[in-house]
């Protein structure tokens, strides 16, 4: 850095805290903090107006409520996206290993805990202006003798729990069970699932955890032993990640960031990885990510004439679908994996047309990574590390990631649905029966037929593409607008039926709003102008007939008298 004082941002909710930090600070000539905000919304608001400080040093306040919590993540990431060259040093109370891993994958650079004396927050903050990492281990605390030993005596029990629950779920689902059998297998199950929950509540999760330090990766630890070797790569791309500040590993670090905070599915669409269990669902997207970046590195050694987009998108599904189908089933082999590439051959134009046509911008994705070169973003060509180019490249590789994990499980649900390993090991508890399994394809039949006849003619007619992206804890939505017109002219029969009536229906809608305000006006008027005052007139006669019926009706009992 060339300016004699280190200028910060400091964004904590304890205005206390903030003080004695402020205070603390003053005895370093080299430090001056430039602004101070209670949350990261007003600290965004800071930078949006032209604050930017050397280093942000932030205290992530995660909230009490889910809400609240969502809402700062998104912030973080936001800053993390639009303010790509501001340092950011984490000083927090937060020591769950977890959330601190994430955030160092986010991209902040530096973490002490609020208990470290300011000399060695001071040299931390040094130390991230300077382009360097600072990040304090975290010592986890050692467990007692009697809970360590617990733990050793009960692996041999919790085997057995594992081995009676896998029989009794097979019996369970036997269909020509009599009632009482059932009755009496499903409490012996229910007895099971408690024994083990005992187990693991007497067991504290740092028992389990023993001797190991933060890492930068996410969590990728398996139930058991049959799904290890399809999480090696994975393992391995994130050790040579942690190790590089190149733009692809910073937008690759960002992914697998994403990942961990949630794969939800919260769109609308039906998406094939929908019927996998959460963490399975997380294993294959670092799977495929993993694999994706050993590709690119790969390709770094070709010629670019040498690129196929199709082939290498191709060897990447056929990769990765290997891995996973023979990392989970555990049991003898139903096939080889000669037969299962051969199934993959067979699957591969469907899975053209249903999964991988939707796979957009790959071409720029891989020339952007190996040329270095820039990006376009709304018709605006961004520079090769620009914060908008490391953000569209990341909101591009989660779009492919995902389909491609789609077209994995696709063939799953084409050739091995039924089979009961994955029903238990993968599935999520509701698509254990051959029924729902059979709803949920359909469901997936119905949404490629819908796609390729009226979304996707849609989506070519309004010049924009579909993106599937990791956003708000989850799977998101996420619209490109650029020009298709030379699709937009290759469309027939039913696709280009679709866009016609699209057209029809943006031509005449205003016209058609227009005579129906007309014809509403002139009902309004007609209903109480005329007819309203006509009822009125005549309600009011009938009224004042009865009014003067019963006065004389009195005044002739009055005569009477």
């Amino acid at each position: 850095m060339t300016k004699d004082r280190i200028e910060l941002l400091i964004v904590d909710r304890d205005p206390i805290f903030r003080l004695g930090f402020v205070t603390a600070l003053a005895s370093y000539p080299d430090f001056h903090v430039i602004a101070q905000a209670n949350d990261l919304s007003h600290a965004l608001l800071e930078l949006e107006q032209g604050t930017i400080p050397d280093v942000l040093v932030l205290e992530l306040n995660l909230g009490y409520f889910a809400t609240e919590k969502t809402a700062n993540w998104q912030l973080c990431q936001k800053i993390i996206q639009k303010y790509d060259n501001l340092p950011i040093f984490l000083l927090s109370s937060h020591t769950n290993p977890k959330i601190l891993r994430t955030l160092k994958n986010l991209g902040v650079q530096g973490y002490c805990n609020k208990g470290t004396d300011i000399d060695t927050v001071a040299y931390a903050i040094r130390c991230i202006t300077t382009g360097k990492t600072y990040w304090q281990e975290i010592k986890l605390p050692s467990n007692s003798f009697w809970k360590t030993n617990l733990f050793r005596l009960s692996r041999s029990g919790q085997k057995e729990i594992k081995a009676d629950l896998e029989k009794i779920n097979h019996q369970l689902n036997k269909s020509n069970l009599s009632i009482l059998d059932r009755l009496f297998l499903s409490g012996r199950q229910r007895e099971l699932l408690a024994a083990s929950w005992l187990v693991n509540q007497l067991i504290s999760s740092d028992t389990v955890n023993e001797n190991k330090q933060l890492s930068s990766s996410p969590v990728l630890v398996a139930k058991d032993n049959t799904n290890q070797s399809c999480l090696l790569s994975a393992y391995d791309v994130i050790a040579e990640l942690a190790r590089e500040q190149s733009v692809i590993a910073q937008v690759f670090r960002r992914v697998f960031a994403t990942i961990d905070l949630g794969v939800v599915n919260r769109t609308n669409i039906t998406l094939e990885i929908d019927i996998l269990q959460i963490p399975k669902r997380r294993e294959i997207l670092y799977l495929v990510l993993s694999k994706l970046y050993k590709l690119i590195k790969s390709l770094e050694q070709k010629e670019q004439s040498k690129w196929s987009i199709e082939e290498n998108i191709y060897e990447l599904w056929k990769s990765a679908s290997v891995d996973f189908f023979f990392g989970h089933y555990g049991g003898t082999a139903i096939i080889t994996e000669e037969q299962f590439l051969e199934i993959i051959e067979q699957e591969a134009t469907l899975i053209q047309n249903n999964i991988f046509n939707q796979i957009y911008f790959a071409s720029d994705l891989l020339t952007y990574f190996l040329k270095k070169e820039p990006l376009v973003v709304d018709f605006i060509s961004y520079r090769y590390d620009s914060p908008e180019a490391k953000y569209r490249a990341q909101t591009l590789t989660e779009n492919l990631i995902i389909l491609v994990a789609n077209a994995i499980v696709q063939v799953f649900l084409n050739n091995f649905y039924n089979l009961e390993i994955f029903k238990y090991n993968l599935y999520q508890l509701k698509y254990r029966s051959a029924r729902e399994i059979a709803r949920f394809r359909n469901d997936l039949s119905w949404r490629y037929r819908q796609e390729q006849y009226w979304e996707n003619p849609n989506n070519i007619f309004a010049s924009r593409y579909r993106l599937f992206i990791l956003q708000q804890n989850g799977i998101q939505t996420f619209f490109i607008y650029a020009s298709r017109a030379e699709e937009l002219n290759q469309l027939q029969g039913l696709p280009w039926l679709a866009t016609m009536i699209i057209e029809i229906r943006d031509a005449i809608s205003p016209r058609l709003r227009s005579i129906v305000a007309s014809l509403g006006t002139g009902l309004v008027y007609l209903l109480t102008q005329v007819i309203g005052k006509g009822i009125g007139l005549i309600g009011k006669g009938i009224i004042q007939g009865i009014g003067s019926s019963v006065q004389d009706s009195s005044y002739g009992r009055k005569n009477r008298d």
